[in-house]
């Protein structure tokens, strides 16, 4: 099925057309020496990028390993035009041409003006807007981390920094919107006659205080989504609202940290036989994460995260109760959780095998091995991606117990390796185990079985 809008398609010409880029011309090199600040000329490049990928997967319990394929075509274009002596406008867009097992489609990925107007607020300040179509996040990054419509303003100083963000979903295409928060959102990701994602009106807020005591930086901030559909016909629609606090920096020479926590309560609403119900919900979660630095070593980088997502009342059949973000986060690469009644946990080792060697080639091949443990928070049943279900007829989720008497999702191992044959191919190989956790202390039953994912990445950019 090939989905294409008119909108998308008009919105890029007319972005190529008003910002025609200027390859190979950067700013520094259109000034010649001794020309007043004032004097500098616009400057710009563009490109086109392909990703191509092919996975299978395999497990006993299925009837037949899958494969699947994706391919990605995306051309892009990029204009900084100078204002007065200091400010700047960078204006981007993007689109992209997007195929894979089942589905096709034209997207606008991204068409964005950023204006920096340093010294307006002060002498020591850097004030920054954006509009247009581009990438919104939480300070977290574990409530909201989704391209949207809207705008975006803030100021930064050296000792403090405040935006303040407001954008749309509602013209997202259905295919590349995860803002998926209730089950109405769920059913309609694979439905064919959805042209659009769930319409939400989304409002985030931030304020930092960079290297406030011993390098460290105090993050606050706080969102609020707003569902603009009825709950009727049977459906589910929900608001919510959320407040972050995190602490991230140095704790002594090259190991760092960041801890988040994340509060939110809201409203779930449902039409039950012609008659809406609402019920309030409450969640928390926890997330923290160590990184060490070894550049010395194998260019080497250790990491170790564990993230908590809450699930409040485990007799509540409501896809709100507990813990729940604005854009559906899913962990794990072998098997693929929902962060929602979660407890995650990561360790990841990276190294470059050959980073002091002689070819620049070798020196990029980078070895990464990933281990993850997942539990539940709560005694209700796991949810798996059903993209991760997938047998020769369908959606089929195998093994699940509907009434857990333990709490041990699985393990996962996963193994890649990355490498730049040329400077401008890139190649990534995956490979990956779940090992599910069956019995009493478990959460599936003895039909279930390992499975095992194959996957290669293939990216270039002209």
């Amino acid at each position: 099925m090939i989905r294409c809008s008119r909108a998308v398609a008009i919105a890029g010409v007319l972005a190529l057309v008003i910002f025609p880029p200027v390859p190979g011309q950067q700013p520094e090199q259109a000034r010649p020496a001794g020309d007043p600040v004032s004097d500098r000329v616009s400057s710009g490049d563009w490109g086109v990028t392909l990703d191509a990928l092919r996975t299978i997967r395999a497990a006993g319990h299925q009837d037949l390993d899958t494969f699947t394929n994706a391919l990605r075509g995306a051309l892009w274009a990029r204009r900084v035009v100078p204002a007065g002596e200091l400010s700047t406008f960078d204006l981007g867009v993007q689109g992209s041409y997007n195929w894979s097992t089942g589905q096709t489609y034209l997207n606008l990925d991204r068409l964005r003006a950023v204006g920096r107007y340093p010294e307006l607020l002060g002498p020591t300040s850097v004030a920054e807007t954006t509009v247009g179509r581009f990438r919104f996040q939480d300070p977290s990054g574990l409530v909201l981390n989704h391209v949207g419509d809207g705008l975006s303003a803030g100021v930064a100083y050296p000792r403090a920094r405040l935006r303040f963000s407001a954008l749309y979903t509602g013209f997202l295409l259905n295919p590349v919107s995860t803002v998926r928060m209730t089950g109405t959102d769920l059913l309609e990701e694979d439905d064919d006659d959805e042209d659009f994602g769930p319409r939400r009106v989304v409002g985030l807020a931030e304020l930092s205080f960079p290297a406030l005591v011993a390098r460290q930086t105090l993050v606050t901030g706080a969102a609020g989504q707003y569902d603009l559909r009825d709950a009727g016909d049977g459906e589910e629609t929900v608001h919510s609202g959320y407040a972050v606090l995190g602490i991230r920096g140095r704790l002594f020479g090259s190991l760092y940290h960041d801890v988040y926590a994340v509060g939110t309560a809201g409203t779930l609403e449902r039409d039950e036989n012609g008659a809406t119900e609402s019920e309030d919900f409450t969640g928390y979660l926890g997330s923290a994460r160590l990184r060490l630095f070894l550049p010395g070593f194998f260019a080497s980088r250790l990491s170790l995260q564990g993230v908590y997502a809450s699930r409040a009342d485990a007799n509540n059949d409501l896809i709100g109760d507990g813990y729940l973000p604005i854009s559906r986060t899913r962990l794990g690469t072998v098997v693929r959780l929902p962060l929602q009644n979660l407890l995650f946990t990561e360790l990841s080792y990276s190294m470059r095998p050959f980073f002091d060697s002689a070819s620049e080639r070798a020196r990029r091949v980078q070895v990464v091995l990933t281990g993850r443990g997942f539990f539940t928070t709560s005694d209700r049943p796991v949810v798996l991606d059903p993209a991760t279900e997938t047998t020769g007829d369908g959606f089929d989720l195998v093994g699940i117990d509907s009434e857990p008497a333990g709490n041990i999702i699985g393990t996962e191992v996963v193994l890649r390796i990355n490498a730049r044959p040329l400077s401008d191919l890139g190649l990534g190989m995956t490979t990956g185990m779940f090992f599910p956790h069956t019995g009493s202390a478990g959460v599936f039953t003895g039909d279930r079985e390992p499975e095992f994912l194959g996957r290669v990445e293939l990216s270039t950019r002209l």
